[in-house]
């Protein structure tokens, strides 16, 4: 399905958690429950792209900050999977997230934790790792949270250093981080539904509104912007008003948690092996829909993207 080309793709993740999804046959608030099934594995958005990204054949490596004993739990789980690593470890402890599915409904519930304060000096001396680890040509991608301690602007300043080596870079975030993100002109930029809404007051089925916020991006650097709609899909725009609408096959969702993360890294690793912007919405939207009949949150099954991105519709929109 594939070439043989396995390009490597760094994967920040500055705010990762320990990841523990507890099943409930039936969740009820205030009453003593046993978990029917338990797992823990290293999250947060970055590692959840970190790990789709290896499991679609590339060579990956994430890069962000650990601390203390759930740090070493992640780094050391992390040794056994396909993922590099380059981690600066900082005081404090590596948060961990919580994920509770209603078996009877298939609800998760999420509690996150919001992770360790990084300070100034470990702040400054990440960015020079994040520089040596840009390359010509090379794909990086950032996603989730800010730890506490950064600016919001850290990540514009991660993007500027990766544009200076000649690397690309997919940003998928919120907010204010968001927002000064874009000012440093990384190549994609993924909000989903509500974010779009919030920053043009249009609904992103509107062709008209997708196409000025993505001209708009354009005169920042910004090449795709990439509008997630949850199950309905996607919808891409370039700056040069190029309009996409990419929508995957109905499926039985076992856990859509990790499904956008999943969609980062098909995308990535779509364009990180030269293909075409059809061809890399097809693979992403396929991957995202992999990881939401998947009971894990970012692990998905080659085969199953496979068989998801035959049955996914792209089309000019």
């Amino acid at each position: 399905m594939y070439p043989e080309l396995k390009p490597a793709i760094v994967c920040g993740a500055l705010n990762p958690a320990v990841d523990k999804r507890l099943h409930v046959p039936k969740l009820s608030i205030g009453s003593v429950q046993r978990a029917s099934m338990q797992e823990s594995t290293p999250g947060g958005k970055g590692l959840n792209v970190s790990r789709a990204a290896a499991s679609l054949g590339v060579q990956v490596k994430a890069a962000g900050f650990l601390g203390g004993e759930n740090g070493e739990w992640i780094q050391s789980a992390l040794y056994e999977s396909r993922i590099g690593q380059e981690w600066l470890y900082v005081s404090g402890l590596t948060r961990m997230c919580l994920n509770i599915i209603d078996d009877s409904s298939g609800i998760s519930t999420e509690i996150l934790e919001s992770g360790p304060e990084v300070k100034a000096e470990e702040a400054l001396e990440f960015i020079g790792r994040w520089k040596a680890l840009s390359e010509e040509g090379g794909w990086m991608t950032l996603s989730g949270s800010l730890p506490k301690g950064l600016k919001d602007n850290y990540y514009a300043e991660l993007i500027a250093v990766s544009r200076s080596e000649g690397a690309v870079t997919v940003l998928d975030t919120s907010g204010t981080a968001l927002i000064k993100g874009i000012e440093a002109g990384p190549h994609t930029v993924k909000p989903n539904e509500e974010e779009f809404r919030q920053w043009t007051g249009a609904d992103p089925r509107n062709k008209a509104a997708v196409q000025q916020l993505a001209s708009e991006l354009a005169l920042k650097g910004v090449k795709v912007l990439i509008v997630s709609l949850g199950k309905e899909g996607c919808i891409a725009a370039t700056g040069d008003g190029e309009l996409w609408r990419a929508v995957p096959p109905a499926v039985d969702a076992v856990n859509a948690v990790g499904s956008g993360d999943c969609f980062v890294a098909g995308w990535t690793v779509a364009n990180a092996r030269g293909f075409d912007i059809a061809q890399s919405l097809r693979l992403a939207t396929a991957a995202g829909a992999a990881n939401a009949i998947s009971s894990s949150t970012g692990k998905i099954s080659l085969a199953d993207t496979a068989k998801l991105s035959a049955l996914t519709t792209v089309e000019r929109w």
